[in-house]
């Protein structure tokens, strides 16, 4: 893992009217790492999510991807840089097979000298879904729903990756099968990962540094031994100590 800053948050803020979803947001992502965000529901995390990925203007602050400033750059534009993002609720294109919905993502991120078929390919085989490749969404479980969002995610050039809650609704075993799938990924291209994700102890298990959101701001940021006994963040939002490993 490099010591560079692969995406940079500094002084994000975000109102809605009088409604303040964020305030004074700062962290930085290390190439190469894979850093867990967890907060409450309404700390912010969504909202924080569609900034950093172009969807929505800060009100205030600067999101920074490799060094660079893209705050004002479109959501296309930040893909076509290698910022990609999955959704928190999964949207296939249900009409066609696994297989093509990546080749829609592939067709559209890789410049025309590529052969998106051959990226088609390796995302099928790299996320173990060959033998659903001319399933339709319908046909699947949700396990492997969400490892073709994940595969649409990646098409193409994947620089840092942004999970929004991929594990929720699996099985134990669909979840450390998915997790250890992205852990696989991270190793083996490394790509920079960030999870949302509100199974503490599933992020526990996934990596080895926690940014917590709670009230709109950052209010710890440490490894998950750290955040489970910090008192500020059991009395916000843990309840105990050890929950975040169990």
């Amino acid at each position: 893992m490099s010591d560079a800053a692969a995406l940079e948050v500094t002084h994000i803020a975000k109102r809605f009217g009088g409604l303040v979803a964020l305030r004074d947001v700062s962290f930085r992502v290390a190439e190469g790492e894979v850093m867990g965000l967890i907060g409450p529901n309404g700390a912010g995390k969504s909202t924080l999510f569609e900034i950093v990925s172009g969807n929505l203007p800060p009100s205030g602050g600067r999101v920074a991807f490799f060094g660079r400033d893209c705050t004002a750059d479109p959501p296309h534009v930040r893909r076509r840089a290698g910022l990609c993002r999955s959704f928190q609720k999964v949207r296939l294109f249900e009409t066609m097979s696994v297989g093509e919905n990546i080749a829609v993502a592939a067709r559209q991120c890789l410049p025309p000298d590529k052969d998106w078929r051959a990226e088609v390919t390796s995302i099928l085989e790299r996320m173990r879904l060959t033998p659903q490749a001319d399933r339709l969404p319908s046909e699947i479980t949700l396990a492997d729903r969400k490892k073709v969002e994940i595969g649409r995610a990646i098409a193409g050039y994947c620089r840092v990756l942004m999970l929004d809650e991929s594990l929720s609704g699996l099985t134990h075993d669909e979840a450390e099968e998915l997790i250890g799938e992205i852990l696989a990924l991270n190793r083996d291209t490394g790509i920079t990962v960030i999870v949302v994700e509100h199974v503490l102890s599933v992020l526990a298990k996934m990596v080895k540094r926690l940014v917590v959101l709670h009230n709109a701001t950052v209010i710890a940021d440490g490894t998950p031994s750290e955040i489970a006994h910090d008192p500020v963040v059991i009395e916000a939002y843990l309840g105990t100590k050890a929950s975040v490993l169990r």
